[in-house]
This record gives C-alpha cells, sequence and structure tokens, in this order.
C-alpha cells in the first residue's frame, strides 16, 4: 500500500503526489482519487493539508469528494 499527499495548486488544480515521486493531477476530486486508487492509494494513506496550511490546502468539498470516493473505491476492491 502506498501512501501520498494531495495539495492544491491554483495553476494545475489538485496535486497528488506518493513517496516514491509518482505524480498525479486533476481539478476533479473524483477522478483524482480514481487515478490514485489505480496508482496504489488507498483511503487512510493519504494526507492533506487543513486550512491552516493557506493557498495549497484544498476546499473542504473537495477533500470530502476525494475522501468519500477513495473510501467507495476501496469497499469495492
Amino acid at each position: 500500500m502506498k501512501t501520498a499527499h494531495v495539495q492544491f495548486d491554483s495553476a494545475r488544480g489538485l496535486v497528488g503526489t506518493f513517496d516514491d515521486g509518482l505524480t498525479i493531477e486533476s481539478a476533479d476530486p473524483c477522478e483524482l482519487a480514481e487515478r490514485m486508487f489505480a496508482a496504489g492509494a488507498r483511503h487512510g494513506h493519504v494526507s492533506m493539508p487543513d486550512w491552516r496550511r493557506g493557498d495549497i490546502a484544498p476546499a473542504s468539498g473537495r477533500k470530502i469528494a476525494f475522501h468519500t470516493r477513495l473510501n467507495q473505491l476501496g469497499r469495492t476492491a
């Protein structure tokens, strides 16, 4: 199981980076979750900065959508 970190970039949208350096980008949080799941990410092993980190923190709705979709994918796998 891979660990990863997702943050927001105003030019690229949501950017997921795995510990091995693989980077996946998407403006859509559900699409990002699907692509990261296919690459080995699982719910509970992906971190995101919170509001205290400023501009790199994804909006709450995007966080919820991402984690919900990643969790759904894990339950069906």
